[in-house]
C-alpha cells in the first residue's frame, strides 16, 4: 500500500502519496508551504492576501508580485481555453468589493496584464480560488518529486497530478463506483460534477465529467467546461482530444477515443 496523508486546507481536502515511506513527512511539508504561498496571494478567506488590493482597486492599476501575476495569467489563460467557461470573475451579488454592472458588464477579456503591474476595470472582483488549486497539484508533485527523488501523487480536491516514478502497479485513482483506474506517472486528473443537476435529458442528465491530461490546471478547466456543456459534452471532448469520461446519472458510462487509447485495457470506472 503506497503510504499517505490527508489534510483539510482552504475549503479542500489534501492527500499526498510516496512511493518512499520516509519521504512523506517532507512531502506534506512541501504541499503545506507551497499552497501557504499560493493562499497568500489568493486566498479571499484571508485578510492579508495580495488579491485584495486588485479587487479594491477598482479600475486603478496596481502592481503585485511575481506569484499573483502568475496566478491571473493562469486563469486568464484558463478562461481563454474553455470559452468563459471557467471564469475567474466573480459574479455573487452578495461579494462585498461586487459592484451592479455597467452595460456592457466587463468579462475576463477586459483583464490586463503589463509586466508587474495589472488592470481590472471598474465593478469587476477576480476570484482565483479553483484555477490556483488546481494549478498547483502540479507544481507540488513536481517540486517533491524532484527533492525527494520519489514518486508523488498529489489530489487538491478534485484535481490529481502525479510526478517521479509510479508504485507497483501503477497510481490507483477511485473516479466512480467500480474499479480503480490505473493513473501514469506525470498526468493529471480532474472531475467535475454539476453544480445543479439536469431535470432530464437523452440519458438522464450529465452526473460528472473526468478528464486525464499533462496539465493539472487544463484537466481542471477542461473538466469544468465539459460539464458547463451538459449533453454536449461528451462531443466537446471529443473534438477537443482530451482524455475523458462522462457518467450519467442512470448509470451509464461514455468516453472519449483519447480515454480508450490511454486506457487500453477498458478502464471506465
Amino acid at each position: 500500500m503506497v503510504p499517505s496523508m490527508q489534510w483539510h486546507t482552504w475549503g479542500s481536502e489534501v492527500e499526498i502519496q510516496v512511493t518512499e515511506g520516509a519521504a512523506l513527512g517532507a512531502a506534506a511539508d512541501i504541499a503545506a508551504a507551497t499552497l501557504d504561498e499560493v493562499r497568500a496571494a489568493c486566498d479571499l478567506t484571508r485578510g492579508d492576501a495580495e488579491i485584495h488590493a486588485v479587487n479594491l482597486s477598482q479600475g486603478m492599476p496596481v502592481k503585485i508580485s511575481r506569484r499573483l501575476t502568475a496566478l491571473i495569467r493562469a486563469a486568464l489563460w484558463a478562461a481563454r481555453m474553455t470559452g468563459g467557461a471557467v471564469d475567474p470573475l466573480s459574479r455573487d451579488a452578495a461579494d462585498p468589493c461586487r459592484v451592479p454592472p455597467i452595460h456592457p458588464e466587463s468579462t475576463f477579456e477586459d483583464i490586463r496584464l503589463d509586466g508587474d503591474t495589472v488592470f481590472a476595470p471598474f465593478g469587476v472582483y477576480l476570484d482565483l480560488t479553483s484555477t490556483a488549486k488546481a494549478g498547483i497539484a502540479d507544481r507540488v508533485a513536481q517540486a517533491a518529486a524532484g527533492t525527494l527523488e520519489c514518486g508523488v501523487l498529489v489530489r487538491i480536491g478534485d484535481t490529481i497530478s502525479t510526478a517521479g516514478h509510479c508504485p507497483i502497479g501503477g497510481w490507483q485513482v477511485e473516479i466512480g463506483a467500480g474499479a480503480p483506474i490505473e493513473v501514469l506517472t506525470g498526468k493529471a486528473l480532474s472531475s467535475a460534477r454539476p453544480a445543479v443537476l439536469a431535470e432530464w435529458d437523452a440519458d438522464g442528465g450529465l452526473d460528472g465529467v473526468t478528464v486525464i491530461t499533462e496539465d493539472s490546471l487544463w484537466a481542471y478547466a477542461a473538466a469544468a467546461a465539459a460539464v458547463s456543456r451538459g449533453v454536449a459534452a461528451l462531443r466537446w471532448l471529443d473534438e477537443n482530444e482530451l482524455a475523458a469520461r462522462v457518467a450519467y446519472r442512470r448509470g451509464a458510462v461514455r468516453t472519449t477515443d483519447a480515454w480508450t487509447h490511454l486506457l487500453p485495457h477498458g478502464h471506465v470506472a
